[in-house]
């Protein structure tokens, strides 16, 4: 069954160290006045040249992540009280700077959509298959996140894929189950797989990336 191509960030698929829910993430600071809306599933990076704690949307140019966005806490200067949700509406909503919970553990595994393309495909059957991107690098776009219903949603798929050990995700694994699932057909374009952060404590194709510092 051919997929369909609805990208909806990075999903965490499993915890890495475990614990409590918020276990493996660093609250990290955006400034009230930066203007870009953030989503569940973004992946975000340190602001430029600053050494703070704050964050703002990731940039494909860029290798260097500071994590995947999953929640943010802010005090709300429209209906006057702090709030939570999980995503960041831009400037001029916040009375002081907003608080972001980030995925940032190490070891934590994700699953997203691959690019309208055959790009993340296996080639063959799963039992048979001549390739896969297992075990190689990836990088990321944004695409378009959304608010439906008052829940953010990030729009970020993977869209290359590669030997450049610099890349700032690893391919992990196939998404095939549930069969018929929408991105559980391995075959066609837009499967999910599941990523892994590519960073120094990430050595899973065998041969020792020298990854991301």
């Amino acid at each position: 069954m051919a997929n369909t191509f609805k990208p909806f960030g990075f999903l965490q698929y499993q915890g890495g160290a475990g614990g409590a829910a918020t276990f493996g993430m660093t609250r990290r600071r955006i400034s009230s006045s930066y203007a870009t809306a953030l989503y569940a599933g973004d992946p975000v990076q340190p602001a430029v040249s600053t050494a703070t704690g704050y964050i703002v949307q990731g940039s494909a140019s860029t290798t260097v992540l500071a994590g995947i966005l999953s929640a943010v806490q802010f005090f709300n200067s429209t209906i006057g009280r702090t709030v939570w949700q999980n995503y960041w509406p831009g400037s001029g909503v916040a009375t002081g700077d907003a608080f972001a919970l980030v995925v940032d553990d190490p070891n934590a595994r994700f699953r997203v959509s691959s690019g309208n393309n055959t790009t993340f495909n296996i080639t063959g059957t799963l039992s048979t298959f001549t390739s896969s991107p297992v075990g190689q690098y990836a990088q990321y776009s944004m695409g378009t996140g959304s608010v439906t219903s008052g829940y953010g949603q990030s729009g970020a798929f993977i869209n290359t894929l590669g030997t450049t050990v610099t890349l700032p995700f690893i391919v992990i694994d196939l998404i095939t189950d549930p069969p018929g699932d929408n991105g559980a057909d391995p075959t066609t374009a837009a499967n999910h797989v599941v990523v892994g952060f590519n960073n120094e404590w990430l050595r899973d194709n065998g041969a020792g990336p020298t990854g991301i510092s």
